[in-house]
C-alpha cells in the first residue's frame, strides 16, 4: 500500500510533522468516532473509506482550480476543524449523497452518517497532514497529500485500509 509506506517514510524523515505517538492519535481518534456513533471499529474503517473517497475527489477538484497550495492550506484547516472545513469540501447536497453512500456501505443510518462526518473529516486530514513540512526546515510539498490524490489516477487509495494498517502498527 503505498500511501501508508508514505506514512511510514514520513515518521523517519525529521524534516515531516509524522511521529509514531500522531499515528496512535488518529486510531484513537477513529476508536472515539466508533464509540461516539454506537458503531464498531470495522464499520468506521468502511465508512472512512467512503469519505475517503470523497475527500480525495474534493481534495483533487481543488488542486485543479485552485492549485496545491489551497489543498494544502485545507488539509492543514481539516485537522483542527472538520465542521468548519466540510462546506468548503462539500455542499449540502454532497454531504446527503455521501451519508446515503456510506449508509448503503456499512448498514449505519445516514442520520448518524452526517454526524459523523465532522469527526471523520478531521482524521482523514490528520492523516494527510502528517507529510507537511515541519516548521524551519527546507522540506517542501507534502508527499503523503501527492500520494493521496494519486496523480497516476488508479485510485489505490483506501483510508479503511491505512486505518487498519495503522492499528496493526500500533
Amino acid at each position: 500500500m503505498g500511501i501508508f509506506d508514505q506514512v511510514m517514510g514520513a515518521i523517519q524523515d525529521p524534516n515531516r510533522e509524522a511521529s509514531i505517538g500522531q499515528l496512535g492519535q488518529i486510531v484513537s481518534m477513529a476508536q472515539q468516532v466508533a464509540q461516539a456513533s454506537n458503531a464498531n471499529s470495522s464499520t468506521t474503517q468502511q465508512a472512512a473509506s467512503v469519505v475517503g473517497g470523497f475527500v480525495q475527489s474534493a481534495l483533487r477538484e481543488k488542486q485543479q482550480t485552485q492549485g496545491m497550495d489551497a489543498v494544502l492550506d485545507l488539509v492543514q484547516q481539516g485537522t483542527n476543524d472538520g465542521a468548519g472545513v466540510l462546506p468548503k469540501l462539500f455542499s449540502p447536497e454532497q454531504q446527503s449523497a455521501i451519508a446515503t453512500t456510506v449508509a448503503e456501505k456499512t448498514g449505519l443510518n445516514a442520520d448518524q452518517v452526517i454526524a459523523m462526518l465532522p469527526m471523520v473529516i478531521p482524521i482523514v486530514m490528520k492523516f494527510l497532514n502528517q507529510g507537511a513540512a515541519k516548521t524551519g526546515t527546507q522540506a517542501q510539498g507534502n508527499p503523503l497529500v501527492s500520494a493521496f490524490l494519486d496523480s497516476d489516477g488508479d485510485g489505490d487509495v483506501d483510508m479503511g485500509d491505512m486505518l487498519k494498517m495503522a492499528g496493526r502498527f500500533m
